[in-house]
């Protein structure tokens, strides 16, 4: 198993925003995490990457515990990830953007930046290229030059995913990432996801836009005021009685 949680509760005062969440996320896998807003499915991903400590359970990543870790160690083990809210560095292109999600990856410190050695150059050289490849996987290749904050919303969101996989991420978690997006950007999204599975990466994903869950996704998680209330196949989700009444309400007599 890649990532497992193990009854995993959050409490921020007296408010449980997740209680005895449980599952567990295969290699290779795309996961959907799903549930209406407010469920508590932003705070899993802020658990599983460190941002905050569980109240309760365990979280483990390929056997290592993942509790107590700081996100940057988070980041070094092989997880990354998007945000709900993009958080690019708007002032920067999206070549340098890319660029520095690598820096969890490079080997060369300050001294020999100052100094320029070879060794640095040649690895600036080859970070350089490989953000390029990023930009043209996710279709912003002709962009490389401008303010990240001046892209169209739908390329901000694929470029915050290049950047996540510029750390060179096992699994990468995504928050959202077709909010605001059309129908054509939505589709795009959805090829550039298999195509980041293609490349052997487990995805996990939180998502409102339920024919791109049900068309990407191999199996479901659905939360519902902090616990979890099914999991299973896309087919098997859609047939459950609990997570339509979650959705949809329940019918009175």
């Amino acid at each position: 198993m890649t990532l497992v949680l193990d009854q995993v509760s959050k409490s921020f005062g007296g408010l449980a925003a997740l209680s005895d969440v449980s599952f567990k996320v295969n290699d290779g896998e795309i996961i959907g995490i799903i549930g209406p807003n407010g469920a508590g499915k932003t705070t899993l991903f802020n658990l599983i990457t460190g941002i905050f400590p569980p109240t309760e359970g365990k979280i483990s990543y390929h056997g290592k515990n993942l509790l107590g870790l700081r996100p940057y160690k988070v980041t070094a083990l092989g997880l990354a990830r998007t945000f709900q809210n993009i958080r690019l560095f708007g002032h920067m292109s999206p070549l340098d953007n890319v660029m520095v999600g690598a820096h969890c990856r490079t080997k060369a410190g300050v001294w020999r930046g100052l100094w320029r050695t070879p060794a640095q150059r040649k690895e600036e050289k080859s970070t350089r290229e490989r953000a390029q490849a990023l930009l043209q996987l996710v279709g912003i290749e002709n962009d490389t030059d401008s303010p990240a904050g001046s892209l169209p919303y739908g390329q901000q969101r694929r470029l915050e995913i290049a950047r996540a996989l510029a750390t060179e991420p096992e699994l990468i978690l995504l928050d959202e990432p077709a909010a605001g997006m059309n129908e054509s950007e939505t589709e795009d999204l959805r090829l550039l996801i298999k195509k980041i599975q293609m490349m052997g990466k487990t995805v996990v994903l939180i998502e409102h836009d339920m024919n791109l869950v049900m068309n990407v996704c191999d199996r479901l998680v659905v939360i519902n005021f902090g616990q979890k209330i099914a999991e299973g196949t896309p087919a098997e989700i859609q047939k459950n009685p609990l997570v339509i009444e979650a959705y949809l309400g329940r019918e009175e007599a």
